[in-house]
């Protein structure tokens, strides 16, 4: 359902879900994708909302990336990840096709909750050291497999990234590769499984006007508020909305 054929309601709250995404990636450096479509799926299907993210995620995590300076260097340590992550997408658009949307979504809920549970519990995890060879790809496939079901693209990718312990840029920039590799097979995935029509790009187009005015915003205001504060918050609303999304589709 393109959201040109949204209602009024939808059509407005899809604005301000799109909005309060790009706001939270510009303050913190992640989470629109997160927060987008956990509200997105209160309102359309999972596969709409996962196509309508397409082009949103490409422009914000693109701009994440040039913003970090020449990712030469973190390409070099993190491409069998984003290779894998691929592979990972395109199988998981391969469930999506054929899975009951509900039972995603129940997923995607849990994704989010988990995501929240870690960014708020922050657990030491130990780096991969010399297993990092194997664990990189697998990391990365299982990362690409959740996208490409759910269009979460976070666990168990994020917390490997910080675990391997990335200077702070590098580590943005990390975060802003894998989301936007991603953001690039799941646009390919879907437009060769049909799950993305013309009007669908149409709609994720004009769906990146809203996101990255929120992105702008967030990064003028990162250094105007206590960031971990404004992190925490949004942790709790995503535990929140994944654990409502998970009752709502199984009750």
């Amino acid at each position: 359902m393109p959201i040109i054929e949204l209602s009024t309601f939808q059509y407005v709250f899809a604005f301000f879900a799109f909005f309060l995404g790009g706001l939270v990636k510009g303050t913190v450096g992640m989470g629109m994708k997160a927060i987008t479509l956990g509200l997105l799926a209160t309102v359309v299907s999972l596969p709409v909302a996962i196509a309508l993210l397409i082009v949103p995620g490409l422009t914000a995590n693109a701009w994440q990336v040039v913003g970090g300076g020449a990712p030469r260097q973190t390409l070099r340590r993190i491409w069998p990840l984003l290779a894998a992550c691929c592979i990972g997408v395109w199988l998981g658009a391969e469930v999506l096709v054929v899975a009951e949307t509900r039972l995603l979504t129940i997923g995607l809920g849990i994704l989010l909750g988990a995501y929240a549970a870690y960014g708020l519990i922050a657990p030491h995890i130990p780096t991969p050291g010399r297993h990092e060879i194997w664990m990189s790809p697998t990391i990365g496939g299982l990362n690409g497999l959740a996208a490409g079901m759910t269009g979460s693209d976070v666990i168990p990718g994020v917390p490997y990234l910080q675990a391997m312990g990335l200077p702070r840029e590098e580590l943005v920039q990390a975060m802003g590769l894998l989301f936007l590799t991603a953001s690039i097979a799941i646009a390919f995935a879907f437009q060769n499984k049909g799950l993305l029509d013309g009007e669908l790009a149409v709609s994720s187009v004009v769906s990146a006007i809203p996101a990255l005015s929120g992105y702008w915003f967030g990064a003028k205001i990162r250094r105007r508020i206590a960031e971990a504060q404004f992190r925490r918050v949004i942790l709790v609303s995503l535990l929140i909305l994944g654990s409502y999304i998970v009752v709502r589709n199984v009750i």
